[in-house]
């Protein structure tokens, strides 16, 4: 009897240790990703003009534009459909997606490289280079979110740990020679991804499947019409509500939303590990009613503490530490930072509630909700902006993501309610096999 018991709690405590370990490696890795990010940010913005500043900033735009257009176009659709499928069929979609993946890199990067030969000077050259390097750049990250798909985030950790090093490499190179220039640093740190892409091909042992990428579309039709239109609205809300906080106010106005920004990163960069890990986690256990809340509260829990614990060390930091972080726009940011950190901890008190909404493939649900979200950020922070300059945009786009925040929790439940009385009614109507 004894023995039994002790079977029993060691099979119990096994999947306990294993996802242990697996969030384990999730925070290595985020904090490689992170890290190599903030460093890199550091010494480009230390090591270039103003002008070339600025050119690898647009480039680098482009290049977050992207990376989220593909999480949500290629990588969500693999986690809902296949994170619960046998390992072989698992393997086949990762294979087509990011085939998937490195297509819309050629794509994207054609087109980019085409504006950049036409723009020419130094904007034109950062967007050829980065045109040229979307591939691989784009093929990195889906790997390392493959991997944590998969299940195995030890291998992201090594893939993104082969990116950091040989960037710093590439780019302290080009810096310690004192050829630093938007395009040179551009180069290096798109060359160091595609290096790390091609190491995650071996990490895969398998090519990613350019032949099945068209075929992965079409099968995902239904879900990318939402997931598509979802992250275009959002998308192109907080931009066109950026613009028009800059024509109707003044630039100085979106500069200190855009470095608020900046010192709270670090909670974007936690939500966004928060999301890669536990997405497909959620999604592989299939996680329904009481228990799939359980988790989404205890992802929000998680959030709010980081919130919490970040945005009290940013209100208490002395000015003299803000200033060398930010410059001039210290003082700026400073004014707006209240408003911007009450708004992130709204997605943070949302995000488990998303989480769980797209694991469980409620892709309609999800798009109508993010839909609600746009035009209140337009109406908000227009009316901010008008009452009370930059921190009244602030306040405004924060309220604008509260209001939001009870009903994705509502649709959630609900939905999670509905197919609780259609499995129980589904269980009844079944007649007893035996």
């Amino acid at each position: 009897m004894r023995t039994a018991i002790g079977r029993l709690r060691a099979n119990t405590a096994k999947p306990v240790r294993l996802l242990a370990g697996r969030a384990g490696w999730n925070v290595a890795d985020q904090l490689v990703s992170s890290g190599t990010n903030v460093a890199l940010s550091l010494l480009v913005a230390r090591s270039l003009t103003t002008d070339g500043f600025g050119a690898f900033s647009v480039a680098f735009t482009v290049y977050s534009f992207l990376i989220a257009a593909n999480r949500a176009l290629i990588f969500q659709p693999l986690v809902v459909r296949y994170t619960s499928a046998a390992p072989d069929d698992y393997r086949a979609a990762a294979g087509a997606a990011a085939g998937a993946t490195t297509v819309l890199g050629l794509l994207a990067g054609s087109a980019t490289a085409l504006l950049g030969l036409a723009l020419g000077a130094i904007l034109g050259s950062s967007l050829l280079c980065i045109g040229i390097l979307l591939p691989g750049l784009l093929l990195q990250d889906m790997w390392r979110l493959i991997f944590m798909a998969e299940g195995r985030p030890a291998a992201a950790f090594a893939n993104d740990s082969v990116w950091g090093v040989v960037q710093f490499a590439t780019v302290g190179a080009i810096v310690a020679r004192h050829h630093q220039s938007a395009p040179a640093l551009i180069l290096g740190w798109g060359g160091a991804a595609l290096a790390a892409a091609l190491f995650g091909i071996h990490q895969f042992q398998a090519r990613p499947q350019l032949g099945g990428s068209f075929r992965w579309f079409w099968r995902q039709r239904d879900l990318l019409g939402y997931y598509g239109a979802g992250f275009l609205t959002v998308m192109g809300a907080n931009q066109i509500t950026l613009l028009l906080i800059a024509a109707l106010g003044a630039p100085a106005d979106v500069g200190a939303l855009r470095a608020a920004a900046v010192v709270l990163g670090p909670l974007n960069i936690a939500g966004y590990s928060m999301s890669a890990f536990a997405l497909p986690e959620v999604s592989r256990r299939q996680l329904k009613g009481a228990q799939a809340i359980k988790v989404g509260v205890a992802i929000s829990g998680v959030m709010l503490l980081a919130d919490a614990a970040w945005g009290a060390a940013l209100l208490g930091m002395p000015d003299g530490v803000g200033v060398k972080l930010l410059g001039d726009s210290w003082a700026n940011a400073q004014s707006v930072l209240p408003a911007s950190l009450f708004g992130l901890t709204a997605i943070g008190a949302t995000l488990g509630a998303t989480i769980v909404m797209t694991a469980r493939g409620f892709a309609r649900d999800t798009f109508w909700t993010t839909a609600i979200l746009a035009p209140g950020l337009l109406l908000f922070g227009l009316t901010g902006l008008q009452l009370s300059g930059a921190p009244g945009a602030a306040a405004g786009l924060a309220l604008a993501q509260w209001l939001v925040t009870p009903l994705v929790w509502w649709r959630v439940l609900a939905l999670l309610r509905r197919e609780e009385r259609y499995s129980r009614e589904k269980t009844r109507v079944t007649p007893n096999s035996g």
